[in-house]
């Protein structure tokens, strides 16, 4: 009888079981990893923020106050003011520019005229009068386009020098008994005035005002002797 019960515990033992040695035990599963771990960043709340967020600032002098319409106006009659005077300031100044060109033309118009008077016998005798003459044409256009914008060329070759004190500076006196008072013998540079001015002219005492002066040789009396 005690047989058949050994026999029995012995048939319901395990066979499978795990060995009691540690060095032969195989090591447990590993647990497996949590697919939602966890955030240390507290969440920040949804929707828009409060009030107390907002830090309260001192409002700039004049911020917020009404402005009266007369002040508006006023400023900007100012800024119109200041744009049209640099607009001025810039057409005066391109003006200026512009003036300053045609005194120079008109300069070395009288030159030319000055040239072709001296040259006149030499191309006439050598057989080119007709080159003269239309040199003469040419230049008599040019001076008459410059005097249609006020512009004249003065020469003040024969005048006394009374007469040209105010608009002709004296760069050499030459002396000899062809000269019985003191006058412009030779003109290096004719005068150019501009006609229609603003300003009077004291120099020469009308509306023309010298804007390039004269250089003259003065011719004068032979001393008388002792």
């Amino acid at each position: 009888m005690s047989s058949s019960a050994e026999q029995t515990e012995a048939d319901q033992t395990p066979t499978d079981a795990p060995s009691a040695d540690p060095e032969t035990a195989a090591p447990p599963d590993p647990a497996p990893p949590d697919p939602t771990p966890a955030d240390p960043t507290p969440a920040e709340p949804v929707g828009p923020p409060s009030w107390d967020v907002f830090a309260e600032r001192p409002v700039p002098d004049g911020l917020g106050q009404a402005v009266h319409l007369s002040h508006e106006l006023a400023g900007v009659l100012q800024r119109s003011r200041d744009d049209l005077a640099k607009d001025r300031g810039r057409a005066a100044q391109e003006s200026a520019a512009v003036l300053g060109s045609l005194y120079e033309l008109a300069a070395l118009a009288g030159q030319l005229e000055l040239q072709l008077a001296r040259a006149e016998a030499p191309l006439v005798e050598g057989g080119n009068k007709r080159l003269h003459d239309l040199l003469r044409v040419l230049k008599n256009q040019m001076l008459e386009e410059l005097r249609q914008r006020g512009i004249e060329v003065r020469d003040p070759l024969g005048r006394g020098h009374d007469e040209v004190a105010e608009w002709a500076d004296v760069v050499h006196w030459r002396s000899g008994p062809q000269f019985s008072a003191e006058v412009v013998a030779q003109t290096i540079e004719p005068a150019v005035f501009h006609h229609g001015r603003d300003d009077h002219d004291d120099a020469t005492g009308d509306d023309d005002k010298v804007v390039r002066r004269a250089r003259v040789v003065m011719g004068c009396p032979e001393p008388e002797a002792p």
